[in-house]
């Protein structure tokens, strides 16, 4: 099964998944940034995304998971015995949040589409 051909017949998908959830978080001020195959394929390179994935403060995870709790597929627990984390799905797409492991010197903003996406600098 070729997946990547998969997952680039469903990057329009894929791309309103991830403005959905960054927009969700930009409006509730929640600081972030985009992870794994998602930053690849937003910085240009040939990977097409089948998650999104995206990093933030241990006391963040907890108010966006109430914010989308009806997209939630876990409840929120930890991952590497020391960081937390929840998976969700919203329009068939999976997204995961997770603690990152120190908070970013410097975060900047790259453009997909109309929408700015939070990556490390």
């Amino acid at each position: 099964m070729d997946y990547q051909k998969i997952n680039k017949q469903n990057i329009e998908k894929w791309k309103d998944a991830l403005f959905f959830i960054t927009k969700t978080l930009n409006t509730n001020n929640i600081q972030y940034y985009l992870s794994a195959s998602g930053l690849k394929y937003i910085l240009g390179s040939n990977i097409y995304p089948y998650d999104i994935d995206l990093f933030m403060s241990k006391e963040d995870i907890p108010k966006i998971y109430e914010i989308l709790k009806e997209y939630t597929t876990s409840d929120i627990h930890t991952w590497d015995d020391r960081l937390i984390e929840f998976q969700g799905e919203y329009i068939g797409i999976p997204f995961e949040i997770c603690e990152w492991e120190n908070k970013p010197k410097e975060l900047k903003f790259v453009k997909l589409g109309d929408t700015e996406i939070s990556v490390l600098k």
